[in-house]
């Protein structure tokens, strides 16, 4: 009981500030960043709802389309190796309420904004840090915003992000959609990958367009009023058109994926790139589902959920750290966290990371429990527990 008042102490304790829970985690990515090899590092970045529906308890949850729509929501930005597509930690994170954000690289309170300001408030940030790879943003639909590329081309930030077909842009000296460009580019058979489960194709192809479309900001003006389209400079960019095709030939999936990125890097490792975004929904379902169980948490404010967030994002570093390393001692290392977990485990493919984060939470608690007990009060104790009447246990 004492132990649980404590920790309750400590994540709503004001003096403990985001940003100073977060420098282990900072220190640690800097650590791990120095010792890759490519030019480049991916940041890939989305939003998910924490939903808090029955926790009539939790202040200012943000009401959305209906009644049973009750959340707190949190953007994460998640560093990811280019080589191994293999996440390495989330270095910024802003948890929102129908008040305002919480943030983890700014102690201050801040008012509420727009999905992509307040993403540019921490794309700066990132942007900001010693990381002499070249950063590469990665964003879903969400992103396609021309007044947002007319922003990362002006600070020289470099993005690759999903477009949405219903835009306009300018290829072959026409104004067309994105979709009807898209059908024109020729694509072809890269490589396997796996796509929902099933081993599928990737195709790949490529085509130079240019974006002229006006900006239409979210924002309104001092009466109210929404805030005129505003006409920009050109933007030029890559599409790149990537499908996956099972064994028929049969399109399951087509992104169409803009980007700035130099040349040097062809179309099939950028859409390499996009399909290791999948990397941030693998965190989100290590927080909600497979290891933290987040949307149980019973922290009443959305700064005790952000503090308690931040140790368990230092879990999910320490386990993909875990997962990404090849040597002969973390493999050991990960089936004997595999082993304590007491999940299955399918032959031939490394251990999952809820495995390994299971594992690790029951490795630690035994080294803690080893420091009360010796071994054989523990095996009295797990005789005295189980009923076992021989002398091994």
């Amino acid at each position: 009981m004492l132990l649980l008042q404590a920790v309750w102490r400590f994540l709503n304790n004001e003096n403990v500030s985001f940003h100073q829970l977060n420098q282990p985690i900072e220190k640690l990515v800097f650590d791990q960043v120095a010792q890759l090899k490519h030019k480049y590092i991916l940041v890939a970045h989305d939003w998910s709802q924490l939903q808090y529906v029955k926790h009539d308890n939790k202040i200012n949850r943000i009401k959305r389309t209906h009644a049973n729509d009750l959340s707190y929501e949190l953007q994460s930005s998640l560093l990811v190796d280019v080589e191994q597509g293999l996440p390495i930690a989330p270095i910024a994170q802003t948890l929102s309420d129908s008040t305002g954000r919480y943030s983890t690289f700014d102690d201050q309170f801040a008012d509420p904004e727009t999905h992509l300001n307040a993403l540019m408030q921490q794309i700066d940030h990132i942007e900001a840090m010693p990381i002499e790879q070249k950063i590469v943003h990665i964003i879903d639909r969400e992103g396609d915003s021309v007044a947002r590329y007319r922003e990362f081309e002006q600070k020289g930030y470099q993005w690759l992000i999903r477009g949405k077909e219903s835009n306009t842009v300018e290829y072959l000296g026409q104004t067309l959609k994105l979709k009807d460009v898209t059908d024109q580019v020729a694509t072809h058979e890269i490589k396997c990958i796996e796509y929902k489960g099933q081993k599928v194709m990737l195709h790949v192809g490529e085509a130079d367009i240019r974006i002229t479309r006006s900006a239409k900001p979210k924002q309104r003006n001092t009466e109210g009023k929404r805030v005129a389209p505003q006409v920009g400079e050109p933007v030029d960019v890559r599409l790149v058109v990537a499908q996956v095709k099972d064994a028929t030939g049969k399109v399951l999936s087509r992104w169409s994926l803009l980007s700035n990125v130099a040349k040097e890097i062809s179309c099939t490792e950028l859409s390499t790139w996009y399909y290791w975004r999948w990397s941030i929904e693998s965190y989100f379902k290590l927080l909600k589902q497979a290891g933290h169980d987040v949307e149980s948490w019973l922290q009443t404010t959305p700064q005790a959920i952000l503090r308690k967030l931040l140790v368990a994002s230092m879990a999910c570093v320490l386990t993909w750290r875990i997962k990404r390393c090849n040597d002969e001692q973390t493999t050991r290392v990960r089936a004997v966290l595999t082993r304590l977990s007491g999940r299955q485990q399918k032959r031939g493919k490394r251990e999952s990371a809820p495995s390994i984060l299971a594992g690790l939470s029951i490795l630690l608690n035994t080294l803690k429990l080893l420091e009360s007990y010796s071994v054989d009060e523990l095996k009295e104790m797990a005789k005295i527990a189980l009923g076992y009447p021989h002398e091994d246990v």
